[in-house]
């Protein structure tokens, strides 16, 4: 089984939103009401949508034996500041070392300035420890809104990329 990490394309779109599809039910089946997710899906997953997002922000794709099985989307928020906006594998794929695989590449992939935040629901217990593993510390907590149901987010920030210390 081949894997490998790339720049997203437009001929991806279908793929990344089936995986986004997938990945929030299954991640956040107990967190977020089925309707709100399906609602935020249909507004930031639609293939209108993807179709300029691809276009104008980083989208790493990985594949495995030319499936698209994961992807991250990243973004420069201002001047030496990038944000990971999202970041999904197939729930099949996950705790085989390909979520570690497209984080480190993505990073290098489009050389993206440090620090890198992300955003995760406070329940999301995998996905957090995930994150902190690589290096990432809790920078904020905050409550929103979310289309009528409310999130409770932590806020982590990933400072110096293990890559770097070598």
């Amino acid at each position: 089984m081949t894997v490998q990490i790339r720049k997203g394309t437009l001929d991806d779109i279908e793929a990344i939103q089936s995986i986004a599809t997938k990945s929030w039910h299954d991640t956040y089946e107990k967190i977020i009401p089925r309707e709100v997710q399906d609602r935020f899906l249909e507004m930031f997953y639609n293939l209108e949508t993807l179709k300029t997002r691809v276009s104008a922000t980083p989208f790493a794709v990985l594949e495995q034996d030319d499936d698209v099985i994961g992807f991250a989307n990243f973004i420069e928020l201002e001047k030496r500041k990038s944000e990971l906006a999202a970041f999904y594998l197939v729930p099949g794929m996950k705790h085989k070392g390909y979520g570690t695989q497209l984080l480190d590449e993505g990073i290098k992939l489009f050389a993206l300035p440090l620090p890198l935040f992300v955003n995760v629901e406070k329940e999301n217990t995998n996905a957090l420890a995930f994150y902190k593993a690589r290096g990432f510390v809790e920078w904020d907590k905050f409550e929103e809104d979310f289309y009528g149901h409310k999130l409770e987010t932590v806020r982590l920030q990933l400072i110096q990329h293990v890559e770097e210390e070598e």
